[in-house]
């Protein structure tokens, strides 16, 4: 036996002789699951190959699973079964779920355990307050960020006689108009209906979507846009698609992405990080302004949207080291501009967008910084600051439902915004008594 151990001692040491004596542990691996693809996803690939190679003890794998329900529901059957990622993109919308899901590693609290000492000041204070608590602790971080703007076709804009963008929904109606005279299918569309006509048209105008600070402070809410101004405007947009100059294009991105880069439509409300698959498809001039608001109106600040990064519970303590590596490489001023310039999401650090400015990139690039600012006005209120409700799929499936019975005509915008709210309400009411006491 002596003899045994001896020759394998020999032969391991030429084998460590051969490869230099250098014997390293193979790079701790961390999970990281996302929602982004096409430009989006690829630039988050990139970034993540960037991270693996500038050390050698951590290996950051990353995993497009779909949309973003598809990845939120993959991620639930995944920690389920015990075999969850580290990291996941969660939308904002559904932050309350995660908060409650008991599933979650506060992003504050990992950052401190493993000795990084992050100046949060130093962050778009707007964006960061979706994420926190009451009592003001960050519980993810966010990534895509963005907030919806207002797109247009310069060239289409030429053609109709229109000389600047519109800032007022009165506006809208009137360039429309003079875009379908010109010959066009449709004046205005929008991608994300119920986050742009809803969520942030309450934003700019300072009303309520929902009781309890927009669900900030408590689980017992209701909606309430079936009374404030939301009506007049769904019913306007309700005239314009009588007419044509309001065309619906399905419920997410895609149909209105369609319909602006194709020609069809001329102005479309659409994430600020539309930009990337925008400036891909358009064969035309585009800019992009500010939300439109009422005449008469000085708008408050508008609503982000995208996601953030959720670290999940329940993996060992050693991995969370590569996890708080890798999230502080992210936040680094380098990897938040070029974030920012490929994708259209916003830098979540002040000295990102300072980086930016300073080299002159939205002199040439104006539309983005326009969510940056449009994020950033002041005057929030409480009606301004997030809205954090339960079971957000469900309740905007029908919501949407809604809306769609709306644009063809079938309820007037009363009926079918009250519609919304009482399902809408229904859905809110089983998140809350599920979750009572948590």
């Amino acid at each position: 036996m002596i003899a045994r151990r001896s020759i394998l001692g020999v032969a391991l040491a030429a084998t460590l002789a051969a490869v230099g004596g250098d014997v390293r542990a193979a790079p701790r691996e961390v999970n990281f699951w996302y929602p982004l693809g096409g430009a989006i996803g690829d630039l988050v690939v990139k970034m993540t190959e960037e991270f693996n190679a500038s050390q050698d003890k951590y290996k950051v794998v990353p995993q497009f699973k779909g949309s973003y329900d598809e990845t939120f529901n993959a991620a639930v059957a995944a920690y389920r079964a015990k075999k969850h990622p580290h990291l996941i993109v969660v939308i904002g919308a559904a932050s309350l779920n995660m908060m409650l899901s008991g599933a979650v590693y506060p992003v504050e609290d990992l950052l401190k355990d493993n000795g990084h000492q992050v100046d949060w000041s130093g962050f778009v204070q707007p964006v960061l307050n979706y994420y926190r608590t009451p009592e003001g602790k960050l519980l993810s971080l966010p990534f895509n960020s963005s907030t919806p703007i207002f797109w247009y076709n310069k060239d289409a804009f030429a053609k109709a006689g229109i000389e600047k963008a519109p800032e007022t929904w009165d506006e809208v109606g009137a360039a429309a108009a003079r875009l379908r005279a010109a010959g066009f299918e449709c004046g205005y569309t929008s991608a994300w209906q119920v986050w742009a006509n809803i969520d942030n048209y309450s934003f700019l105008h300072d009303q309520p979507v929902a009781t309890r600070q927009n669900g900030m402070a408590g689980l017992d809410t209701e909606f309430l846009f079936n009374r404030t101004k939301v009506v007049q405007h769904i019913a306007r947009i309700q005239e314009w698609a009588k007419d044509g100059r309001f065309a619906y294009s399905g419920r997410d991105w895609k149909g209105a992405h369609g319909a602006f880069s194709g020609g069809k439509c001329a102005m479309m409300t659409e994430s600020s990080a539309g930009y990337a698959a925008i400036r891909q498809a358009a064969k035309f001039g585009f800019a992009a302004t500010y939300l439109p608001h009422e005449t008469g109106v000085v708008p408050k600040n508008s609503l982000i949207g995208g996601g953030s990064i959720w670290a999940m519970s329940g993996h060992p303590k050693e991995d969370y080291a590569a996890v708080a590596a890798y999230l502080a490489f992210l936040t680094s001023t380098d990897r938040q501009v070029q974030w920012h310039k490929g994708t259209g999401y916003i830098p979540i650090t002040k000295a990102a967008y300072e980086a930016a400015k300073a080299e002159g990139y939205y002199k040439e690039n104006p539309h983005q910084e326009v969510a940056i600012l449009q994020l950033s006005r002041a005057g929030a209120t409480e009606n301004t600051r997030a809205v954090r409700l339960g079971n957000y799929v469900q309740y905007v499936a029908a919501l949407e439902d809604e809306l769609e019975n709306i644009w063809a005509q079938k309820k007037t915008a009363q009926q079918g915004l009250d519609d919304a709210v009482r399902r809408g309400n229904e859905i809110l009411a089983r998140f809350a008594q599920q979750n009572r006491g948590k």
